[in-house]
């Protein structure tokens, strides 16, 4: 069970702080739940039940955790597992597993993609473009809150590491 005050990855919303567990001010609904503020959005308040698992929740990594990774995005050419390509198949899998490995290789293959399409003076297609989009505020978000840097510092950072051909 998560405190108030901690930072949580919620499905593919992202970090969310714990601002309290009471049950909602919605009629007909009773329990314990998450009142969960998006970080790096104003979406407004999220309840989520604390005993449900309909959607993940974790907590967010820990600077060891996002050390690693930053690394293995710094390497990301000679990666062998970040070079793979990903299908359109896989996208969803790769967002909603909330493995920040997957995600990172996600970014990677749809730069990979953006990079070859702008050889050709082609556009990205827009599914694709959408999903780097959401890909990316899912992990840089929580490489933000961890670092506790904004999410346009890190997504320079990794960006410059994950987009390279």
């Amino acid at each position: 069970m998560f405190e108030i005050g901690d930072k949580v990855v919620y499905g593919v919303v992202g970090v969310c702080e714990v601002e309290n567990i009471d049950t909602p001010p919605i009629k007909g609904i009773s329990g314990d739940y998450y009142f969960l503020q998006p970080v790096f959005d104003s979406k407004g308040i999220i309840y989520s039940p604390v005993d449900s698992n309909k959607v993940m929740i974790r907590s967010i990594m820990t600077v060891k955790e996002c050390d690693k990774l930053k690394e293995r995005a710094r390497n990301c050419k000679k990666d062998g597992e970040l070079s793979e390509k990903v299908t359109p198949m896989q996208y969803d899998e790769h967002m909603k597993s909330q493995d920040a490995l997957k995600l990172m290789h996600l970014i990677r293959a749809l730069y990979v993609i953006k990079n070859e399409r702008a050889k050709d003076l082609r556009k990205m297609k827009s599914a694709d473009s959408r999903m780097l989009l959401a890909a990316r505020k899912l992990l840089y978000g929580e490489f933000a809150a961890v670092y506790n840097q904004t999410f346009d510092e890190v997504a320079e950072e990794m960006d410059a590491f994950l987009s390279v051909d």
